[in-house]
């Protein structure tokens, strides 16, 4: 028997995606995630360690707000997220931990 694994992944995929956001989704309701993000709040949320999340914040494409300290407004971080997917699942525990 021949599979033929890019109908395989086709029929897969959407399966998935839903699955991972019915994860995100529990995630957030059980997590009260505040609007915008300390860079503490930001490390636990992604399970990763300062020096990254002061990577994070140093790029030009990362949103971060430095008018009131150093914020990360929560909707843009979902942005972001979803722009830079391959980025997280590389350099972060956050798939991992879920």
């Amino acid at each position: 028997m021949e599979i033929d694994y890019e109908k395989l992944a086709d029929a897969l995929a959407p399966k998935l995606l839903g699955g991972l956001q019915e994860i995100v989704d529990r995630q957030l309701e059980n997590q009260e995630i505040p609007y915008m993000l300390t860079i503490d709040q930001l490390m636990k949320f992604l399970h990763i360690k300062r020096w990254k999340a002061s990577e994070l914040l140093g790029r030009s494409d990362f949103p971060v707000l430095r008018e009131a300290g150093v914020l990360i407004p929560r909707d843009k971080l979902f942005e972001w997220i979803d722009r830079n997917l391959d980025w997280v699942e590389d350099n972060t525990g956050y798939f991992k931990a879920v």
